[in-house]
């Protein structure tokens, strides 16, 4: 009876001891994480990315839940609006200024000090951290996306093309009006020069962007707002990119498909050049039996590039993403944000993130990793991160992207596919264009009047980043 009871009370005071010991496990704390499909295998992928947080902080349990991206920004919306959901939740770098606006995420102003400030990231990834009418950082940069220029090895030593020597616009359409004119054929494949799709897909706008920048256009002036769409220099880029259909580089029919559709034409060893997210890259690189593309013709010779600049030497580059942020009405703030200083300040988490997904790390020390700096394909992406844009971060600027551009460019796209072969509705095309300048401007006034003095926000924003 004794012993026993000695082994008890022993028992008890090591548990007392040791429960109370800095970092030991205080019982289960549970924190919830909301993310979209980032990986091939979303749940699982993410369930490994946090097998190191849950081994490091044992009195924290975390239950992920993967969002699709249709339902998505509804689910936010409403839980923000509800004062429910997760503790952390993913959202996309163009989410996050709508959602502050909100009032619905909490500072992490001092979160981001104590890791060491906004240089340890990619100065594209800070623009949607702390939202252009913000007084805060209300979330912090996950990880980062950028669209190469893929093209086939193959097919340029053929055509007797260095790669090398596709630098500019002009080159870049000399290069496809040879292989459209003289139609190589290898591996029984007759090669088309280029492929992009059109009004089925939201890449849409993002396909657009660098040719609408490197005219020296943009969708928005300095502030925010107004359009600028209309004016001349976005209405060149965009002329620019169009004409690869008019030229014959882009077969007319792929306007009527998606992202998935082109890309699969370019696996399969039809298309000599296709723009697409560096996560295209891990499925070239991934056996047929993990669901990549395995010893295909475009697997086994394909590169990266970066896309050709502008005459005037302009070249800035889509950089889209995600950001992590915490809910402002999460009960285990703390916990939280362990776990997601874990997975934005970790470069071997990042590094971990970017292996899985093949999108790129925000934090700029993982590029050091010889994963990175030993591969020429990561080198052309992280060149393209250093030269990246990305949209404004204006609770706004979601609404135009997703609905104004992408229906108006929609209608643009009808119009070529219902032109006559040999004609071109050029006239049309900038009538639409400009069509368009006028409903972004009369939408952003609408969002000014509802919320006075944002206006003087925008503007004082853009003085101290002149």
């Amino acid at each position: 009876m004794l012993s026993g009871f000695l082994r008890i009370a022993f028992c008890l005071g090591f548990f007392l001891l040791f429960s109370c010991a800095p970092d030991a496990p205080t019982g289960q704390t549970k924190v919830s994480i909301w993310v979209l499909p980032n990986f091939p295998d979303p749940q699982r992928d993410m369930e490994k990315l946090i097998k190191g947080f849950k081994l490091e902080h044992p009195g924290i349990e975390v239950e992920v839940t993967v969002l699709d991206w249709g339902s998505a920004w509804t689910k936010i919306t409403t839980a923000a609006t509800a004062k429910s959901g997760p503790d952390i939740l993913q959202l996309g770098s163009t989410w996050t200024a709508a959602v502050t606006e909100m009032g619905a995420l909490v500072s992490l102003d001092s979160v981001l000090q104590g890791m060491g400030g906004e240089d340890l990231f990619v100065e594209a990834g800070m623009e949607s951290a702390r939202p252009r009418a913000s007084d805060s950082v209300t979330s912090l940069p996950w990880f980062v996306d950028v669209r190469p220029l893929f093209y086939r090895k193959d097919v340029l030593a053929k055509m007797g093309v260095q790669p090398d020597s596709i630098r500019t616009w002009g080159q870049f359409s000399k290069v496809l009006t040879g292989i459209h004119n003289s139609k190589p054929v290898v591996e029984g494949n007759v090669i088309q020069a280029m492929g992009y799709p059109g009004k089925n897909d939201w890449n849409v706008i993002h396909n657009m962007a660098p040719w609408i920048w490197g005219a020296g256009g943009d969708f928005l002036d300095s502030t925010a707002t107004k359009s600028a769409i209309g004016r001349p220099e976005s209405i060149r880029g965009i002329l620019f990119y169009l004409g690869l259909v008019r030229q014959g580089f882009n077969e007319v029919r792929n306007l009527e498909k998606n992202t998935a559709q082109v890309s699969s034409d370019f696996d399969e060893g039809r298309l000599a050049f296709w723009l697409d997210a560096t996560t295209k890259s891990i499925y070239l690189d991934r056996p047929q039996f993990l669901g990549g593309t395995g010893k295909s013709a475009a697997a086994r010779n394909y590169a990266c590039m970066m896309p050709p600049t502008s005459p005037n030497g302009n070249s800035r580059y889509f950089v889209g993403g995600s950001n992590l942020a915490i809910f402002r009405f999460s009960k285990h703030k703390a916990e939280a944000m362990k776990l997601l200083e874990y997975l934005v300040a970790r470069p071997d988490v990042q590094l971990q993130m970017s292996r899985a997904s093949g999108f790129l790390p925000t934090l700029i020390q993982t590029y050091d990793m010889p994963y990175f700096r030993e591969n020429p394909n990561r080198q052309v992406f992280l060149r393209m991160v250093r030269q990246g844009q990305p949209y404004p971060s204006v609770h706004y600027w979601g609404e135009i992207e997703t609905t104004i551009l992408t229906r108006r460019f929609g209608n643009i796209f009808d119009l070529i596919t219902a032109t006559k072969p040999g004609e071109w509705p050029e006239t049309k095309i900038i009538e639409e264009i400009q069509a368009t300048d006028v409903e972004i401007s009369h939408y952003i006034q609408q969002q000014l009047d509802q919320a006075p003095g944002l206006r003087d926000r925008l503007v004082s924003w853009r003085r101290g980043h002149q």
